[in-house]
């Protein structure tokens, strides 16, 4: 059996403005962690709730201590910017080179277009230390607070 994919235009899709997040009620919880491999590697600790390291999985942020929320925004405007303030930062002291074709422009245009349709988003990056920085935002219901 073959299947064949069609082949999809990532530029026009990025462009598109999905309003999945109206529809859902959501606004936007920041969070961020900078450790070492060692704790990143350990999934026992990455399930404990009362541990500061980024989760196993992206919404188990919300079950943590409320004293972690980095920043929330009620835009995806807003909370894509405050992603692309901390791929910055992690990207100007990458232990390897981002390529090339990972530019900046679609790296925001992705972020914003996630954001909008209503996903969760979590990104790292191997840092000087040597170090993981990781963020993530997180969209939970206007009815949270």
């Amino acid at each position: 059996m073959n299947v064949t994919v069609p082949p999809c235009d990532y530029d026009a899709l990025y462009a598109t403005e999905p309003e999945v997040w109206k529809e859902k009620g959501l606004h936007w919880h920041c969070y961020s962690w900078r450790g070492n491999g060692k704790d990143w590697a350990d999934d026992k600790l990455r399930h404990d709730d009362q541990a500061d390291i980024t989760p196993s999985m992206v919404r188990a942020w919300l079950e943590k201590n409320a004293r972690l929320i980095r920043a929330t925004f009620s835009t995806p405007e807003e909370a894509a910017a405050w992603s692309m303030e901390q791929w910055a930062r992690a990207r100007s002291e990458a232990l390897t080179p981002v390529p090339e074709w990972y530019t900046d422009e679609s790296q925001a245009a992705r972020t914003l277009y996630d954001l909008r349709a209503g996903a969760d988003l979590t990104k790292g990056l191997w840092v000087r230390g040597p170090s993981i920085v990781s963020w993530s935002v997180v969209g939970t219901s206007d009815r949270c607070h």
